[in-house]
């Protein structure tokens, strides 16, 4: 009985051994079948589904029709020597191979590990990127992209940078339009200031160039074409159209603008309800009058995209104020005082939306007596916020604006503060026609059927008569043509002040041999650009918003960091005053001690230069031990999660496993002893 016992026994643990090794060759079966047959499977369980495509990128991927080459181009050292980094770089590279897999084999990956000296380090270069140094060895490391189309035209990503890494699929994506459809876009502009230059410039030879800064910028990057804001017709090929100051703008240029946008145009408008670019204009100055009246509106159009701008308001800043000079009188003379002006501000990070592509990557923004934007109850549209004032923004005096520097003082003085407005926004989404009655008759038509209806017996008006007939036409082919609401969703960005596209405002121009080399210290020029380029894409494109950070911080641990700043930072900033003023103090003494001439101390320089000496002593010892304060809690959770991730887990595996062989040994003696 016993032999039997012990044969079933070896037979079952015979049968677990052959068991297990049964089991570990199917799971290695399962896992080399599933990479096969679901290679392409994936399930995004992230938060913000980092690793999900959004529809605009797919859409843009399956449009491309020429081939794509995609090099990208990652140290593999990056990994060891920069962990954050090389998790970013993982990323980068599984997207890039998501991008591949969906572009019908249209996009080609390639992926490069440029190592020093070697053939791949040198199309690195060659290509344009960034090598970056990580050791005193001073070899390079390379994370970039650059990607080629049929016509050999390039793009390239210099160095990923993880500030970025909200906006990487929209910089993967923005590479790939612009592969696929290499040609510049179309700029249309129609502006009221001469950012194009003076006519003086224009049409003297060997004239200075005087346009601003900003409008060279423009020309290399898009095809610039200028349209009057009388009668204007915007040309079918234009990508988007840049209103700048329409302060003469006419009703037939309104409504281009107007069906433009229904048929799908892009528009960026710059507005002002107080330009102080164009009052300062001698040609404005010249009157008795000291009021300088030189705004900018569009109500109709702005009421149809669900907006509005309040012509009679300018916008200032207590906290935002720039400091400026004004002259002011002095019981005996008139002297020059420096004030906070409220409505020059100086817009940082803090009032820019960071989320969105134009204004993400912006620092600083010189504007001056801005509007305000507003949206309009019931509208259709969405109204995003990209510029703000702080809560200590508040509306300025606009008579007061509007009388030059005269009035800079009176006009500090009046302001208050009450509370946030908004200065620019991005505008989206179904609108309708602001000319519901179609097109506006051609002043024209009036003219010449004045002039028809005026002429003598015997004048000759065939000529009119045909220039009348022509016009009419031309006038009825427009009404039949009429949109009465949007074909796609509208894109706009609307910006509430035209002044801080001036050079004095962000740019100081100094001339090398009759060239204007710029030196930005503000970043007015980047918002007009980075509008410009965010709308020139495709609306898949400009739909592409940021995403998450794959970086998750312990948010716990950082609360615990800043809370023992808090408490210790003081007393830190404490010690190292006094052990600046103990080691000032020894050095002086020591010093006198010697200007004296004296070879031997006296005992009392000696204890007192002791004195100091162990006072400097016991303080540098009480900073480390508050600087070991500072990182004591920090430590300790960290400690703790180290202890949790390293031992812990395995720490319970083990005990379930020694519990489960517990349980199988007492259910085989169970079984033993019933035999």
């Amino acid at each position: 009985m016993s032999d039997s016992v012990t044969n079933s026994v070896r037979q079952r643990n015979l049968l677990s051994v052959v068991g297990l090794l049964v089991v570990a060759v199917l799971f290695i079966g399962v896992i080399m079948l599933a990479n096969q047959v679901f290679r392409s499977a994936r399930v995004d369980l992230t938060e913000d589904k980092l690793f999900t495509l959004s529809e605009g990128t797919k859409k843009v991927l399956r449009a491309i029709d020429e081939p794509v080459r995609l090099r990208f181009y990652y140290s593999s050292r990056i990994a060891k020597d920069l962990p954050d980094v090389g998790i970013y770089a993982q990323r980068v590279r599984d997207m890039l191979e998501e991008y591949a897999d969906l572009s019908n084999g249209k996009i080609r990956l390639e992926v490069y590990d440029p190592q020093p000296f070697t053939d791949q380090e040198d199309l690195a270069v060659a290509v344009g990127l960034q090598g970056v140094p990580i050791d005193q060895g001073g070899d390079l490391v390379y994370f970039g992209l650059s990607g080629t189309n049929a016509t050999d035209e390039q793009q390239v990503i210099p160095f990923f940078d993880q500030q970025r890494e909200r906006f990487l699929e929209y910089d993967l994506t923005r590479m790939v339009y612009d592969l696929a459809h290499p040609r510049k876009s179309v700029v249309a502009v129609m502006s009221g200031l001469p950012v194009s230059g003076s006519p003086y410039a224009k049409q003297v030879p060997g004239a200075p160039d005087d346009s601003y800064v900003v409008w060279g910028q423009l020309k290399e990057m898009f095809g610039l074409e200028e349209l009057a804001m009388v009668n204007a017709k915007i040309p079918d090929e234009t990508n988007v159209l840049v209103l700048i100051h329409p302060e003469k703008i006419d009703a037939r240029s309104q409504y281009a603008i107007d069906q433009f946008v229904l048929r799908g145009g892009k528009v960026v408008v710059l507005m002002d309800p107080h330009s102080e670019v164009q009052a300062s204009d001698p040609q404005r100055r010249r009157g008795p009058s000291p009021t300088i009246v030189a705004a900018s509106n569009l109500p109709e159009l702005l009421k149809a995209w669900g907006l509005e701008m309040p012509a009679d308001t300018v916008i200032g800043d207590a906290r935002l104020a720039r400091r400026v000079q004004v002259p002011t009188q002095g019981p005996v003379a008139t002297r020059v005082a420096a004030i906070d002006y409220p409505l020059w501000l100086a817009v940082g990070p803090e009032q820019m939306n960071r989320d969105d592509l134009v204004t993400s990557q912006l620092s600083l923004l010189n504007i001056a007596s801005p509007g305000e934007l507003k949206p309009l109850p019931g509208a259709t549209t969405t109204f995003t916020p990209l510029l703000w004032t702080t809560d200590q923004g508040g509306i300025g005096d606009l008579p007061l604006a509007q009388q030059g520097s005269t009035k800079i003082l009176e006009q500090a003085n009046r302001f208050k503060a009450d509370g946030r407005h908004v200065l620019a926004a991005r505008v989206s989404g179904a609108v309708k026609t602001a000319f519901p009655d179609g097109p506006p008759k051609s002043p024209l038509i009036d003219e010449l059927e004045k002039a028809i209806a005026d002429a003598k017996p015997g004048d000759d008006i065939a000529d009119k008569q045909k220039e009348l007939d022509k016009a009419v036409k031309e006038w009825q082919a427009a009404k039949a043509a009429h949109l009465t609401e949007s074909k796609t969703p509208m894109n706009a960005i609307v910006i509430a002040d035209v002044d801080f596209l001036a050079d004095g405002l962000w740019v100081r121009v100094q001339d090398f041999f009759g060239k204007r080399i710029p030196s930005p210290y503000a970043n007015n020029g980047n918002l007009l650009i980075n509008a410009v380029e965010n709308l020139s894409g495709s609306d898949e494109l400009i739909s592409l918003r940021s995403r998450g950070v794959f970086q998750r911080p312990f948010t716990y641990i950082q609360d615990i960091q800043r809370k023992a700043e808090t408490a210790f930072r003081q007393k830190e900033q404490e010690l190292l005053r006094e052990l600046g003023q103990a080691e000032e103090t020894l050095k002086k003494l020591q010093t006198q001690a010697r200007g004296e001439g004296n070879l031997v101390l006296s005992q009392a320089q000696k204890d007192e230069i002791r004195g100091f000496r162990d006072k400097a002593v016991n303080l540098r010892r009480d900073l480390r031990d508050v600087q070991f304060q500072l990182r004591r809690d920090v430590d300790q959770v960290t400690e703790m999660v180290k202890l949790v991730n390293i031992a812990a887990v395995p720490a319970l595996v083990a005990i379930f496993a020694l519990v489960l062989a517990l349980v199988r040994r007492s259910m085989r003696r169970r079984a033993v002893h019933h035999v």
